[in-house]
């Protein structure tokens, strides 16, 4: 028997009884982890079954195999990584439903993203203050942008984490770095 679809887990637990315990988060329209809710802008289709099939969402067993749960949909949620890492290995369903219940809401991976590079802001201050330098100038933001987007392709990523922080961090130093010779030499390419 094949592992039901991701659009055939959440069509399961949006008709079951069961729904508020194991998928409180869950609208057919827009897909989201069971558990806490995380959900990405980016999983944009003309149709909920292709939101659901481009969702990064994992299959988890609310009973895992190794303890006897099988691979139907009453016994699969749909998680994000961090809340599929998390969730318990245990043969009473009870527990995956107390421990969603309890499970902390994760704003969306957009809004994760802007916080990180806020963070890292934080810890680049010289970006803020080159950003302020050149905020009244013509184009500038466009020119920002540009040279943030231009120094990303030359950042690494980690396996598993993508942009780690301390990149985020030397992006924006490098780029208050260029930002400040835009000043002392008059141009943009600097």
């Amino acid at each position: 028997m094949a592992v039901p679809s991701k659009w055939e887990i959440a069509q399961f637990w949006e008709q079951s009884r069961n729904r508020d315990e194991f998928a409180p988060w869950l609208s057919l329209d827009e897909p989201c982890c069971f558990a806490c809710g995380w959900l990405s802008e980016r999983w944009k289709e003309k149709t909920p079954r292709a939101r659901w099939g481009r969702a990064r969402l994992e299959r988890a067993h609310v009973v895992p195999r190794s303890l006897g749960g099988t691979d139907t949909a009453d016994n699969l949620l749909l998680l994000c990584r961090p809340c599929h890492e998390d969730s318990p290995d245990w043969p009473d369903p009870r527990q995956m439903a107390r421990w969603i219940a309890t499970r902390a809401e994760r704003p969306s991976k957009e809004m994760e993203t802007f916080q990180a590079w806020f963070a890292a802001a934080s810890e680049a201050p010289e970006f803020m203050d080159a950003v302020a330098s050149v905020a009244t100038e013509q184009n500038a933001q466009e020119r920002v942008m540009d040279l943030l987007q231009g120094l990303m392709t030359q950042a690494g990523t980690h396996f598993a984490v993508g942009i780690s922080p301390g990149t985020r961090v030397a992006v924006l130093r490098t780029a208050a770095e260029r930002i400040r010779s835009w000043d002392e030499h008059g141009r943009s390419d600097g």
